[in-house]
């Protein structure tokens, strides 16, 4: 249980801004993205042996963001308003962790003629045209997907089942993808074990037949894994592996297509 809370800190601690309590558990120290592999033999604990951990703090985000469409909505809202608050709170969990990479991704492979070009632009901190179309197209996409269902309460558990499930999905592509740098998040957090990786998927999969129910969740489930393995298809092609930003990248296609998905069967499929 230490070690399960001990990574589960750590990987909140990297996944979103929330800083957690003073009695909560001081987790032993996570090595430096540009650490040696051997820092495990430190003591230290690498950021790719939290995986398991990662669908538990989506769950957490997602009834964040719920409680704050649902209370939105509440508030008399309309529906696609409700919906960008819910955004914006995830976004400033996160702070925008997921959203960045989604945009440096588009500005590196909309932009770049080499991998190399690509990489650099990615790497460049400023943002260009491809990642504002992204981060535009994609938001409003999902503040309309929220604003497509029959009512907040079934909107806010689409949330929860698309942040669990999307993050769930992202140690597949860490996995089963190298690393496209020889720095960076890609290379320093380090591989986790595809054992891990399955295993984060399974704990996702399961959450999202809790919340969403069996037919829903199931097809959640599809979508998020279809989304991340569109995305690691792309950066095999685009860049020959993954970098962090590449990561964030699916985990925002897969949240988006779950939120579509759940927007279109709620109110045509499971509840008529």
């Amino acid at each position: 249980m230490r070690r399960w809370m001990d990574r589960f800190t750590l990987a909140w601690l990297f996944l979103t801004r929330v800083p957690l309590p003073k009695w909560w558990n001081a987790p032993l120290p996570i090595e430096e993205i540009e650490g040696e592999p051997d820092d495990k033999a430190k003591g230290m604990i690498p950021l790719a042996d939290t995986v398991r951990t990662w669908p538990l703090v989506g769950l957490f985000i997602g009834a964040l963001t719920g409680l704050a469409l649902w209370a939105g909505a509440k508030l008399g809202l309309h529906p696609i308003a409700a919906g960008f608050v819910a955004l914006m709170v995830g976004a400033v969990l996160t702070g925008a962790l997921h959203e960045d990479g989604l945009a440096d991704v588009a500005d590196g492979f909309g932009g770049g003629a080499s991998k190399a070009k690509k990489l650099a632009i990615m790497k460049d901190s400023h943002i260009g045209t491809y990642g504002v179309l992204a981060l535009l197209l994609v938001t409003g996409f999902k503040a309309t997907c929220l604003g497509g269902f029959n009512g907040p309460g079934l909107a806010a558990g689409a949330l929860v089942g698309a942040h669990v499930l999307s993050r769930a999905m992202m140690p597949l592509l860490m996995a089963f993808l190298p690393p496209a740098r020889s720095s960076g998040l890609g290379r320093g957090a380090g591989a986790p074990s595809r054992d891990d990786a399955v295993v984060s998927a399974i704990i996702g999969v399961l959450l999202g037949l809790l919340v969403l129910g069996l037919e829903p969740g199931a097809l959640a489930a599809v979508l998020a894994l279809s989304g991340a393995a569109f995305v690691a298809w792309l950066a095999h092609r685009q860049i020959g592996g993954y970098t962090g930003d590449v990561l964030g990248a699916a985990q925002q296609v897969a949240e988006a297509l779950i939120l579509a998905g759940m927007a279109g069967a709620f109110r045509t499929v499971f509840y008529i």
